[in-house]
């Protein structure tokens, strides 16, 4: 059973196969880095903070600070308002209570003019003060002494709590990150191999014998192209188990009745009740030879579908096929009260075939269109070039009836094998049911194709092509 399986492309955008993979690992790969990154920008700030807030640094920017106030005040008084009320940054001051830093700000000679502790103030610096001490220079003269108390600092460098927080942060916005990229991953996956699993399920259905299986194909790209190709072709097996099927059945069921008959006469011939003459031996010889017909119309039948059959191709005028077919067939068609008409162009090209096989093909139409057509009708013989002859064209030859007609649903089986329009007129008239697909095999031997139009009770056209010479 041939269908069409030809698909109307579907005019939707579709991201290919390819692409939802390489989409699917870029954002992956853009999750788990970006995630990562924010991460590490996140630690890196809080290393940061701790690095612009470390004494070193401090003291460098608090040195440049109070150079200035000395330079425009010359002097340190009022040196404290300046350190405990600087508003520009917080969290620069020493006086940052989470960090604990103590401050001593004292004149060239070393007496205190600023502190943290307020009990300091007019006191001498330690000599370790002296030594942990930053020189404040206002033109390249040295006005004073800085000291940031470094005991937290120094003992404890860098802080195990800030580097424990950054760590902890650090961590945690990765196992989220993590989390959040394997679950995205997941759906991706999930979705991405869902069509091929439903593939491979049905595909172990069909090995099972389950040809019924089919599959969505609302999938985007390739893997809807596939699970239609897929269906497709579970149809194609399930149309051809069953024509095996019928197939069987309709040989037992073609070779049943001849043998019964040949049986039946034979009894009785042997058990006395016929006796053995021509007028009871000669149903006998019809039904071998109609056995006969069907066993060669068989084997016919399988050499052209395995493309075994030889054919003995060579140039030839179709118009002088025709032209014979008409004579070879108008006594039939007079017999019948049916006209036997022949259209020919003045000119068509020669095609490439073997003349006994297009005879045949020829034959077998007319003898289908000459029995359906009812007395008074006509049957009309054409020909006429189907496809411009530039690289190689096609010659059309229409065998068209005024008849009976064929119901659209016997149409589509029109060229399988034992399809009877009659159920019971192949036996009648000697014919085996096979001629139509013994015709279409052998066109599409030539290279050709054949087809059939049809409306009931007006009659029907079959048409096959040649390819020209």
């Amino acid at each position: 059973m041939t269908n069409d399986k030809s698909q109307i492309p579907n005019p939707k955008f579709h991201v290919r196969f390819f692409w939802q993979l390489i989409i699917a690992f870029v954002l992956i790969i853009l999750l788990a880095g970006g995630g990562m990154l924010l991460a590490g920008h996140a630690a890196l700030s809080n290393l940061e903070s701790f690095t612009r807030d470390h004494p070193l640094v401090m003291m460098r920017l608090w040195t440049s600070r109070l150079a200035g106030y000395y330079d425009q005040q010359s002097s340190w008084e009022g040196v404290d308002s300046l350190i405990v009320g600087y508003p520009c940054d917080p969290g620069w001051g020493p006086w940052d209570q989470d960090w604990q830093i103590g401050y001593l700000v004292a004149a060239a000679d070393g007496t205190i003019v600023a502190a943290s502790d307020g009990e300091r103030l007019g006191q001498p610096l330690k000599p370790p003060e002296l030594a942990m001490s930053a020189p404040i220079m206002v033109n390249d003269q040295q006005v004073g002494l800085l000291v940031l108390s470094p005991f937290d600092y120094f003992r404890n460098e860098p802080p195990p709590a800030l580097v424990r927080h950054a760590l902890q942060r650090f961590l945690l916005a990765g196992l989220a990150i993590g989390g959040f990229t394997l679950i995205v991953g997941l759906l991706l996956s999930r979705r991405i191999s869902r069509p091929l699993m439903n593939l491979t399920a049905a595909t172990r259905s069909v090995a099972a014998g389950d040809l019924s299986v089919r599959v969505p194909t609302h999938y985007p790209g390739e893997m809807g192209e596939l699970a239609t190709a897929f269906n497709d072709m579970a149809e194609d097996l399930a149309c051809a188990d069953a024509l095996r099927r019928n197939l069987t059945a309709d040989v037992a069921h073609e070779l049943r009745t001849p043998l019964s008959v040949i049986r039946g006469k034979l009894e009785g011939v042997l058990d006395g009740v016929y006796p053995a003459t021509p007028e009871h031996l000669e149903p006998v010889l019809e039904e071998t030879e109609l056995l006969t017909h069907l066993v060669e119309d068989l084997r016919l039948l399988a050499l052209a579908e395995a493309g075994q059959l030889p054919l003995e191709k060579r140039l030839m005028d179709i118009g002088d096929l025709l032209w014979d077919a008409q004579v070879n067939f108008s006594p039939q068609a007079s017999d019948r009260g049916v006209t036997l008409a022949l259209d020919l162009p003045s000119e068509l090209p020669e095609v490439m075939a073997d003349w006994r096989r297009v005879a045949q093909v020829l034959g077998n139409l007319l003898t289908n269109a000459l029995r359906h057509t009812p007395q008074g009708g006509c049957v009309t013989l054409s020909a006429a070039v189907a496809l411009p002859l530039v690289g190689g064209g096609m010659v059309e030859v229409t065998v068209a009836d005024t008849g009976t007609g064929i119901t659209p649903e016997d149409l589509p089986y029109i060229f399988e094998r034992f399809w009877r329009g009659e159920k019971s007129r192949s036996r009648a008239s000697g014919e085996t049911g096979l001629g139509l697909a013994i015709a279409r095999q052998l066109v599409e031997l030539h290279g050709g194709t054949i087809s059939v139009e049809s409306v009931p009770g007006e009659g029907s056209k079959f048409r096959f092509t040649l390819p020209t010479g």
